[in-house]
């Protein structure tokens, strides 16, 4: 019987296949390992040069700064010691303009009441030029308001000198006091000096350099979009690159080091040398690009590449060509495979002298024939075991579930009160908590909560929290101490999510004060009887759990008759439509504002709904919460 040529390659193809993939998987481990061990030898060099070229910046610039804050020191020393006339004083400050070639501009002001005026020194072609201020306006510019403060010299960012030269400067400024007058002396840098030090500096094959100040903006770089409207803190957000903002940190925290970015961004793949000025905080940067960088090595691995590619393809012609002589034993063993598969295990593997690996893959399948029934056993173990486990996850949830206060007119037996509050959780178990409880005869507390992740861990930290609020309450007044106390707790508790983000309030029911705390949390909503919303968005501290000695802060409002008190997790906010759109404190006012009365229960299921309904088919899903309370009356 002739056999298709069809089947004769199918076989001969997939044994081809099998040998390739193992043989690319082989030589990607080779390769990855030799491209490891030779980068480092090649880029220690270029490296280096980037470090050379980053010092050399450093200390351009430095020498620059360091020049002008001894030129300041001089010049505090002279109108402190000396009595100085105003001829006298302009001839000083004119020397020392026009004789040093750093100094852009001088501005001399009084902080004086009674002496509102400054006075700008700056040059001109023709000589020197003087600009009077007689407002009050430089009173709360940085270079003034911030030295006068502090008592001792600043240097600014950059900020434009309207009452100057119009330029864009920075300044460095300290404090003198003579015949009675306080005052602030400061002098400026044009940052083009800077920039120029920076943008036309002969960097390597491939790189390029930058200037960030002491927040993070970029001052100077090769890119004129971005200086002075950029940060890398804000490229990171706009590019969604950690790694942006993980390097800004380090920069304006004066650290020195490399730093390696990986991506395909405004920035993409990189490495990055950078050290901070000695003298403001500043830091500079030198990045050259990572193909730049592995240039030879590059081609190294080109050579290795089709050198592979070569010994494959004579490998692949002798294993077709011995394929072509296991086709009939292997086409059997398939048959008799497909067999089994469709379940008839009795099914007799042929023997076959075709090779001793034909042979050793016709015992394999016996084995194999031999092993399903128990295979199959075990499978049903395993299915059996993972059902288990998840009616344990379910009852979780139920546990957790119980956990927050039941819905009821008056919460607690309190007639001043009503609230209302839902929680669904994204999954059989949630990271969102709420709850409301009596501290005293006249305390009513309540908070909501959401923990940085999901699942077991996640409820296991919120579980925790709603067991331990209530029973810490009766020995606090202020609601930042109590979050203080169990700050302090989750930090000192070593669980895997500990991060929380919470807003609790005390109201007291006699006075109609609420006291609240809102530690990273969502915005608090009051709704008035007449309709008007009022959103408190201040945070009093960063999430829990992350910083054991947290200064957490706290806020007062007094509440009127028919207050509602609307409180979420930022699964109502954060909800997403099918397009992609979150829901968003828009969306939420929306909702409010839309009600035609107050009541706690139509408030809430208002909120859910509508953000069900936005959500609808949407892939993401999150723990939803909200809780409402309404003041009805003062307690007698």
């Amino acid at each position: 019987m002739i056999k298709s040529s069809r089947e004769d390659k199918t076989l001969a193809y997939q044994l081809i296949t099998y040998v390739f993939v193992l043989t690319l998987v082989a030589f990607i481990v080779v390769t990855t390992l030799t491209q490891i061990l030779f980068s480092g030898r090649i880029s220690k060099s270029q490296l280096e040069n980037m470090k050379h070229l980053a010092h050399e910046r450093i200390y351009l610039i430095d020498g620059i700064l360091s020049h002008v804050e001894n030129s300041l020191e001089m010049m505090c020393f002279s109108l402190s010691a000396l009595d100085l006339d105003n001829e006298e004083l302009e001839g000083l400050i004119s020397v020392a303009i026009k004789k040093d070639k750093h100094i852009h501009s001088i501005a001399l002001a009084e902080s004086h009441a009674d002496h509102l005026s400054a006075r700008v020194f700056f040059k001109e072609e023709d000589g020197l030029r003087v600009n009077v201020i007689r407002d009050a306006n430089y009173f709360y510019e940085d270079w003034f308001q911030i030295p006068l403060m502090l008592n001792k010299p600043y240097w600014t960012e950059p900020w434009v000198d309207s009452s100057g030269s119009g330029e864009l400067i920075i300044s460095y400024s300290a404090p003198y006091q003579t015949e009675g007058v306080r005052g602030i002396v400061s002098i400026d840098v044009n940052l083009k000096e800077l920039q120029r030090l920076i943008i036309d500096s002969e960097c390597l094959q491939g790189g390029n350099s930058f200037l960030v100040s002491a927040n993070g903006t970029i001052v100077a770089h090769n890119d004129m979009s971005l200086i002075m409207n950029q940060s890398l803190f804000s490229l990171a957000d706009e590019y969604n690159e950690p790694k942006l903002r993980e390097l800004g940190h380090k920069m304006i925290s004066g650290e020195t080091g490399f730093f390696r970015i990986r991506g395909s961004n405004i920035v993409n793949s990189r490495h990055i040398y950078y050290q901070a000025l000695e003298t403001n905080g500043w830091s500079v940067g030198i990045s050259m690009k990572n193909d730049v960088l592995y240039k030879d090595m590059r081609i190294v691995l080109l050579t290795n590449t089709f050198s592979a590619i070569l010994l494959f393809l004579i490998v692949a012609l002798i294993i077709y060509s011995r394929a072509h002589a296991l086709t009939k034993p292997l086409r059997e063993l398939s048959e008799a495979a497909l067999r089994i598969g469709g379940g008839e295990f009795d099914t007799r593997i042929p023997d076959s002298v075709a090779g001793l690996e034909v042979a050793t893959l016709s015992q394999s399948f016996r084995f194999m024939q031999e092993s399903l029934l128990d295979y199959i056993q075990s499978l049903d173990i395993t299915t059996y075991e993972k059902e288990k486990m998840r009616g344990d996850v379910i009852y979780a949830g139920e546990i957790q579930s119980k956990l927050i206060p039941d819905n009821t007119d008056h919460p607690i037996g309190i007639k001043e009160l009503r609230a209302y509050g839902i929680l669904e959780p994204a999954g059989d178990v949630g990271g969102d908590l709420y709850d409301y409880f009596m501290i005293d005869e006249d305390r009513f507390c309540f908070v909501i909560a959401d923990v940085v992740g999901t699942g077991i861990g996640a409820a296991m930290t919120m579980t925790m929290a709603s067991t331990l609020l209530p029973s810490l309450a009766p020995f606090y007044t202020k609601s930042n101490e109590l979050l203080r106390e169990l700050n302090s707790f989750l930090c000192k508790t070593d669980i895997e999510a500990n991060f929380i983000t919470a807003l609790l309030g005390i109201i007291d029911l006699k006075t109609g004060i609420l006291q609240y705390t809102n530690a990273g949390h969502m915005p608090l909503y009051i709704r008035k009887l007449d309709g008007v919303l009022e959103k408190y968005s201040e945070t009093h501290s960063t999430a829990l759990g992350i910083f054991e000695d947290l200064n957490i802060g706290s806020e007062e409002i007094r509440l009127n008759v028919g207050d509602e008190i609307i409180i979420f997790t930022d699964g109502v906010t954060e909800a997403m439509s099918k397009e992609d759109e979150f829901f968003g404190l828009g969306g939420l006012e929306e909702v409010l504002s839309a009600l035609l009365y107050s009541n706690p229960e139509n408030t809430a299921r208002a909120i859910v709904s509508r953000v069900h309904d936005f959500a609808v088919d949407s892939k993401y899903k999150d723990d939803i919460t909200v809780l409402v309370i309404d003041y009805k009356h003062p307690r007698a």
